[in-house]
């Protein structure tokens, strides 16, 4: 593999080889460390272990929300009663194509610090993977009439005539989530709380004692490999503005480098272990408002495996 010969603000030009000799220099504190009682700060004691899969590491808050076969299991249910609303108001044909379904085995390669899953890194760089595209030019062939019965008036459009409310796609998403969904939003009420609480935890882990020396530890061994970089949320952005096209040598070699770092340095495992204190505090601080939540999302997916045996309702 070769680096692109042009010089660039932010990646040094330099030899993969030159690179992979100042990781080995990088280096990281020991495999396990405990922290003690909580600082003065507040900063919840952690034990960093590594972690075989940091990217899927399992986190309190997961046992809160929809897993994703659960997912799949609503959005197909959202399928089956669009397709049925549509019918009812005169498009017997119609078939929902343009709702994403997500496959319950797909791996995710990215952690609230960016990418950190190696094979992802050589194979893809910092392209996170796309969703299972709709269905091509769907959309954009649809008559404007339907796409009024099924997402509501656009633009100033009239409604359709007998369409409820956001469409048959709003129809659907109230079916199915009663308590938190107008018109047209498909948004899961019962997973308020938990959204709530994982991003809290999420910026009170960013601003972490452990984390923010370990990030420090991560800029050095990147800026040691030819890297000016400060934190790993710098490279991850540039999806989608830097790194466009076809994935070049350069943008693979920037991701193996940064996903090396993070594991020389333990910034992923400290990451984790900060991540995973914060949630089970945020857990028993709020344990029974969740399990209330819990037990919501369980009549929703009860609700929506009902459709699927059904057929509609």
């Amino acid at each position: 593999m070769h680096h692109a010969r042009q010089r660039l603000p932010l990646v040094l030009t330099a030899a993969v080889a030159v690179a992979v000799a100042a990781l080995g220099a990088c280096s990281g504190p020991s495999t396990e460390k405990t922290g003690g009682a909580a600082s003065a700060g507040g900063e919840p004691p952690v034990k960093v272990t590594p972690q075989p899969d940091p990217a899927n590491a399992a986190l309190p808050l997961d046992a809160y929300g929809f897993d994703k076969s659960q997912q799949k299991v609503l959005q197909q249910a959202q399928d089956i009663l669009t397709e049925a609303c549509m019918r009812r108001i005169g498009f017997a044909s119609f078939k929902n194509s343009s709702t994403y379904v997500a496959d319950p085995d797909t791996r995710r390669s990215t952690s609230g610090i960016g990418l950190v899953d190696a094979e992802s890194a050589k194979k893809y760089g910092y392209r996170t993977g796309e969703l299972p595209k709709r269905e091509a030019g769907a959309a954009a062939q649809r008559d404007p009439s339907e796409t009024a019965a099924l997402f509501g008036p656009q633009d100033g459009a009239p409604a359709h005539p007998g369409a409820p409310e956001g469409g048959c796609a709003g129809e659907a998403a109230r079916k199915l989530y009663p308590k938190g969904t107008k018109g047209g939003s498909a948004t899961p009420a019962g997973n308020g709380l938990v959204d709530e609480l994982t991003q809290q935890a999420g910026d009170r882990a960013r601003g972490d004692s452990r984390v923010t020396a370990a990030i420090a530890q991560w800029s050095s061994c990147m800026r040691d490999a030819g890297f000016q970089v400060k934190t790993p949320w710098e490279l991850q952005q540039m999806e989608g503005t830097r790194w466009t096209g076809p994935v070049t040598s350069e943008e693979i070699t920037a991701a193996t480098t940064d996903v090396s770092c993070k594991q020389r340095t333990q910034l992923s495992d400290t990451w984790t272990a900060v991540l995973t204190a914060y949630q089970n505090g945020l857990v028993e601080k709020h344990k029974q408002d969740l399990d209330q939540e819990k037990k919501h999302l369980g009549e929703q997916v009860a609700f929506a495996e009902k459709v699927l045996k059904d057929g509609a309702a």
